[in-house]
Parts: C-alpha cells; structure tokens; sequence
C-alpha cells in the first residue's frame, strides 16, 4: 500500500499556479438627470456656520467689529440691522475652558455628571474660573437679507432662505442661548421651529475689553404653512 504522504503548506503553495483576482466595476446605468445616488450620509453635507465679528481674530481683518458673517466670507448685516431666523434645533454641551488661541484640544461633555465626573466645574471656586462652560449649538434657518438671495438656496412664499450653524459661549451663552432655551421651556414647547427671532448685536464692555453681543428677541411665531414647509426640510 502506497504511504500517504504528509501535507506540507510549503510545498502545495510552490506547487500551486499563482491566482489573480480582476475587480469588475460595475456596468455603468443612466442616471435621471439632477440626481445624486450612493450612500450619502450627514457627513458628506456642509452647514454654513454663523459668527459675530470681534475687535480681533481673522474676521477683523474683514468685516467691522460687530457685523453678522455668514461662512466667514458674507455679511448679513453690520450688526445694526435685523436678521430673521428661525431656530431649528440647539444642542446644549460643556466644553473645556482653556485659552484662547492654544492648540490644546479641549475636552467636551454632553452632560453635567460627566464634567464632575472627570473633575470639573462649572463655577467660579476659592478665585478659581470654572474649568468648563457651557456652549449651545444652534442650527437656524435665515432668511435672506436684501440683496443676498444668492446665497441662500431655498425658497418660500417667494423669500429666499438658508441654514446656518451658530455657536453660543460665554456672554453669547448668556445673552442669546438662554433666551432660545427659555423659550423652549415655556412659549415654544411645541417646537423651537414655531417661532420667529430677529438678531443684531451690540457692544458691551466686560472690565477693560469691549465684546460685540447678540441680541436675539423673539417677534412671534411663524404660519402654520411655514413651519409646514420647514417640517419638510429635512
């Protein structure tokens, strides 16, 4: 009886014929005009984000201290006239308070019992400035001031609109993000959406330094068509 030979990977690896493996792609398919297909996510989408202009920074090498920028590159408003929003969503979190400038990453909680958990505050402790503060991130919808429909891509009731992201810390926290909460609590339980705001801004001074603030007064609630519409955005 012949003997059954070992197996031996080395040897059945030299032996055998080397295999290719060709990737297809796909036969190309006709596409309806004007569509986008494949796994889009939240990420592939940009938010244009929303700031007010300070005495210092890159945005004082632009725009007047004060005015209201849209992607860093449009003024809305020079902080005098009203620009009306609608708030869409806000999201309250606790970022670390490190200086201003440093390329120290700061720590971020979405909860209270997190900032204590890792040690932080939240208030000022024996001359100590709290460790975290509070910040609102705020998605909004604008609508387009005179002049600057191109820069906002929809449209209702023959006004033309855009989204934005606004960040509120500190004095803006303060001045703006309590005001946008407390009405959620109270004259908009229903839906930050129902309701109208206009904002501008002005100057305040905090020891020797002068700060432009927003000013964010609620004028209202939107029609029911409207919130319909913005029901639909997303």
């Amino acid at each position: 009886m012949a003997k059954i030979k070992a197996y031996d990977p080395a040897a059945a690896s030299a032996a055998a014929p080397a295999q290719t493996t060709e990737i297809t792609a796909p036969a190309a398919q006709p596409q309806a005009l004007g569509t986008i297909t494949g796994d889009i996510g939240a990420d592939d989408i940009v938010i244009p984000r929303m700031n007010i202009t300070q005495g210092v920074g890159p945005l004082a090498e632009l725009f007047n201290p004060g005015s209201i920028i849209l992607n860093k590159e449009i003024e809305l408003s020079p902080g005098s006239t009203p620009v009306e929003l609608t708030v869409l969503s806000a999201r309250k979190q606790f970022v670390e308070n490190i200086e201003y400038g440093t390329d120290e990453t700061p720590a971020v909680y979405n909860t209270l019992e997190e900032v204590k958990a890792a040690g932080g505050t939240i208030e000022w402790v024996n001359d100590q400035k709290p460790s975290f503060v509070p910040v609102l991130h705020v998605q909004v919808l604008l609508k387009a001031p005179e002049g600057l429909d191109y820069a906002m891509p929809l449209s209702f009731g023959g006004a033309a609109y855009g989204l934005a992201l606004w960040t509120l810390r500190g004095v803006a926290y303060t001045r703006a993000g309590k005001n946008i909460l407390t009405a959620a609590k109270f004259s908009l339980r229903d839906g930050l959406f129902h309701g109208k705001w206009e904002l501008t801004t002005k100057r305040e001074k905090f020891g020797r330094n002068s700060v432009f603030v927003p000013v964010l007064r609620n004028t209202g609630r939107n029609t029911p068509e409207f919130v319909d519409w913005v029901k639909n955005l997303g």
